[in-house]
């Protein structure tokens, strides 16, 4: 049993230190977004209920090269900014799937129509599922909106 808890905390601290990196790289990403994008910005381009935000969202995802896990902190900063709910989950879904460096790494690995292709489905997935997010949101407020303490 105490083997077993070792083992777990052993591989937990792995999880961390091959984590951080990327981590890190989307904490410095979210500090860039919010020094560069004003808040009234983001609300108004990345706010709550108009498709178009959401398009851009996931559009503003595609190139950023973050993991899923740099991703997350980025999601957050923007949120905290006055994105929408959909627009959040747009980027938060589109923004891992590719980037300007995968893109690369599939054009030199596969062919163009990959290259076409990987991109494409990172928006569109991104879209649909910012869409769903939209449309099934109940009105509660979150506590990582505007105005949260």
């Amino acid at each position: 049993m105490f083997e077993s808890l070792v083992k777990i905390i052993f591989e937990s601290w792995h999880i961390l230190q091959e984590s951080a990196v990327y981590m890190l790289l989307g904490f410095f990403v979210a500090g860039v977004l919010k020094a560069f994008l004003a808040d009234d910005f983001v609300a108004t381009h990345l706010g709550k209920g108009k498709i178009a935000n959401i398009i851009k969202a996931s559009l503003l995802g595609v190139p950023i090269p973050l993991c899923s896990c740099g991703v997350v902190p980025a999601a957050a900063g923007l949120r905290k900014q006055g994105a929408g709910k959909g627009a959040t989950a747009a980027f938060l879904i589109s923004t891992p799937e590719t980037g300007v460096d995968s893109i690369a790494v599939t054009y030199a690995l596969l062919d163009p129509i990959m290259t076409i292709l990987r991109p494409l489905a990172a928006f569109v997935t991104g879209t649909c599922a910012g869409l769903l997010i939209e449309k099934c949101d109940d009105g509660r407020d979150d506590d990582i909106g505007p105005g949260a303490t």
